[in-house]
């Protein structure tokens, strides 16, 4: 079980880095089409719409995949009076629950965001950009950045639980080396 607990992590782990590097790679895009289009409009006196459109729309594309990458950091916004005050079993246990919730809501959030998806698509919407793009396009970024949301949700609660069995199991071993000894 050690070692898919590891394999889990490691997988979650690359899976972090990619996503990470493919914000990175969005957010430098949207910056230099916005900078570029600022200089061709202050040479030119004129420029191209989607270069300031292609950014706004870009967006949910690297902030919903990173709230996987932040929930598995641990640098998500969250308020620590709770687990400073908890001994190591309890502190697993409400990180347990937490991942339950997140879980929970994840899943709710992609069957949303899927429902979305096929709303739009149903409806054939497109941008009035300059560009023209499906609406649904725009939208799958909901259920995918939720589903790996789920995903690194899960994978928490595994490693958790993993963890809490083996606090438990040496807390007994403790408890039964003090039963031995006690004359």
């Amino acid at each position: 079980m050690e070692k898919a607990v590891a394999s889990l992590e490691k997988i979650t782990g690359v899976l972090s880095v990619i996503i990470t590097a493919l914000a990175a790679a969005i957010i430098a895009l949207d910056v230099l089409s916005l900078f570029s289009e600022s200089v061709g409009r202050y040479l030119l006196g004129s420029s191209r719409a989607f270069m300031e459109e292609f950014p706004r729309l870009l967006v949910p594309f690297f902030v919903f995949p990173m709230m996987s990458v932040l929930y598995k950091s641990g640098r998500h916004i969250s308020v620590d009076l709770l687990p400073n005050r908890l001994s190591s079993r309890y502190k697993i246990m409400l990180r347990i629950v937490v991942g339950a919730v997140v879980l929970g809501v994840a899943v709710e959030m992609i069957i949303a965001g899927m429902s979305a998806v096929s709303h739009f698509k149903m409806m054939g919407l497109m941008s009035v950009t300059e560009w023209t793009l499906p609406m649904w396009w725009i939208y799958l970024s909901f259920p995918l950045g939720f589903g790996l949301l789920a995903i690194f949700a899960l994978v928490s609660i595994i490693s958790d639980s993993w963890q809490l069995f083996l606090v438990m199991k040496k807390d007994q071993s403790t408890l039964t080396d003090l039963q031995e000894e006690e004359p």
